[in-house]
């Protein structure tokens, strides 16, 4: 029995995309842990002196500053995703 090579290129464009999803998952699982680490890490080795977790405190709300564009960022270029999409759909 053969199949289709439309039903092929398919089936194999599916596995390609499965497979980098997966793949950016276990990157995106992996730089979480390491960056988990480095804030515990330096959490723990500047227990006891208030300077150093000033300093700490200030790199953390400087990261989360940075996470925030960076998500508003991608909630723009989302919406301007959808908006192409619908505008082809019409």
């Amino acid at each position: 029995m053969t199949m289709h090579p439309n039903a092929f290129a398919g089936m194999l464009a599916y596995g390609m995309t499965d497979m980098l999803m997966s793949a950016g998952r276990v990157v995106a699982e992996t730089r979480q842990a390491r960056i988990q680490y480095a804030w515990a890490t330096a959490l723990a080795s500047a227990r006891g002196d208030a300077h150093q977790m000033s300093q700490i405190a200030v790199a953390a709300i400087d990261r989360v500053g940075e996470l925030e564009e960076e998500v508003a960022r991608l909630r723009r270029t989302l919406r301007q995703r959808t908006d192409a999409l619908e505008a082809v759909a019409r």
